[in-house]
């Protein structure tokens, strides 16, 4: 299957187990497949490049039909090491941050979307999102980050465990499977999935490591990224998503955007034109996505997303109430999130006018939204600082047979 380099994609290994996975469940792997869009041809080949948008309609079908909700995670954990390029890397890096950092750089080997290691005082974060056009990302963003926890888990241990975890999706029902397979600590609603892991943990040798093959297999991801960035990506996405990073910031015009990316404001306007579209009319596209995004792949209630317009946008580092929700067990002191103001009672009249209003203004709701999404994560760091400050062997980052604070 010929995908084009303008649509997010991803290699097929992630294919690899998924008839098996489904097997215990009694459902069929081919049905899931060509209603996803998709042929068993097309995902033989696990070098093969197929549809982003397709995986997570897949596993999101996956889902509906063996009625798990929690299918994407635990197919996460269902796969061999060293099934991709970007498994002898981390198997055979010297150290778990080598490995990590390695990772990162060569995420791009599998997909082209957004990967970030970021590095703090006694801790490091992985992070990453979908492109703002894309459903779907529920079960998606389980298995992405079920398999990373797990790929780290097959080298230093099964029992360890992240310090704390944030999803971009809404809280489930039940999660005792997801505190089961990644702790106590976890958030729901975050403006990105995370993976938090402390910097002892990170300083772990990787025992049994192949220096010459680690040699090897990173000399050819790079030649795969040089290949990828001779193909040139869409210029779109990357617009996208430096209006999403600039709207974080209260800072969403052309020429914030344009420094972003790297080119003039003048250059940003050309090049839109050149692909038919204009400045506003994608950030507007990318507002009204955004706000899909918030209403039906997260738990915020439209009340919630409606008070943040009275909030003035000369402050977005103020995090409305009720902005995503802390862990379940978070750490004692951190500020609660909760909306605690209840809505005056309205005529009928005037209800019916609010709610047009609400749809027709959307759009602009989603931008107070992407302005405080930085504000979304401080459950997540605050359970972070607080968890390393505290060295509490029960809650702490660890892996058997060794102390890790």
């Amino acid at each position: 299957m010929n995908v084009p380099v303008s649509e997010q994609r991803i290699r097929a290994f992630v294919f690899a187990g998924l008839r098996e996975a489904l097997k215990p469940y009694g459902v069929e792997f081919a049905p899931i497949l060509r209603e996803a869009g998709l042929t068993a041809e097309a995902v033989a080949d696990g070098f093969a490049w197929v549809s982003l948008d397709r995986f997570a309609l897949t596993l999101t079908l996956a889902a509906q039909a063996t009625g798990d909700p929690c299918f994407g995670l635990k197919y996460g954990a269902a796969a061999r090491l060293t099934s991709n390029p970007l498994g002898y890397v981390l198997a055979n890096a010297p150290d778990l941050l080598t490995a990590i950092k390695s990772f990162s750089r060569y995420h791009r080997v599998l997909t082209p979307n957004r990967f970030k290691f970021v590095e703090s005082a006694g801790a490091g974060r992985i992070e990453w999102s979908y492109p703002v056009t894309m459903p779907n990302v529920t079960q998606v963003s389980d298995f992405a980050l079920m398999r990373f926890v797990w790929r780290v888990q097959c080298l230093i241990g099964a029992n360890w465990r992240p310090i704390a975890v944030g999803l971009i999706h809404q809280e489930p029902e039940d999660i005792a499977e997801y505190e089961k397979r990644l702790g106590l600590r976890i958030a729901f609603n975050q403006p990105a999935n995370s993976i938090a892991i402390s910097s002892a943990t990170l300083g772990l040798p990787l025992p049994g490591a192949d220096a010459q093959l680690f040699n090897l297999v990173t000399r050819f991801c790079e030649e795969q990224i040089e290949h990828q960035n001779a193909d040139d990506d869409d210029p779109l996405n990357r617009v996208r998503e430096a209006i999403i990073r600039c709207l974080e910031r209260g800072q969403a015009n052309p020429r914030s955007v344009a420094e972003e990316i790297g080119v003039s404001a003048g250059s940003l306007d050309r090049r839109l034109k050149a692909q038919g579209t204009s400045f506003q009319r994608l950030l507007d596209d990318t507002r009204r996505c955004l706000a899909h995004r918030y209403l039906f792949e997260s738990s915020l209630k439209l009340t919630d997303i409606a008070a943040r317009w009275a909030i003035p946008s000369s402050a977005p580092s103020a995090a409305p109430p009720g902005v995503g929700s802390a862990p379940r067990h978070a750490a004692s002191g951190a500020a609660p999130l909760a909306s605690t103001a209840r809505p005056r009672p309205l005529s009928r009249q005037v209800e019916a006018r609010k709610r047009s209003s609400f749809c027709l203004s959307i759009a602009t709701a989603s931008a107070r939204i992407c302005a405080w999404s930085k504000a979304r994560m401080r459950p997540c760091q605050s359970l972070i600082h607080s968890t390393l400050a505290a060295s509490d062997p029960a809650v702490t980052d660890t892996v058997p047979g060794r102390i890790v604070a």
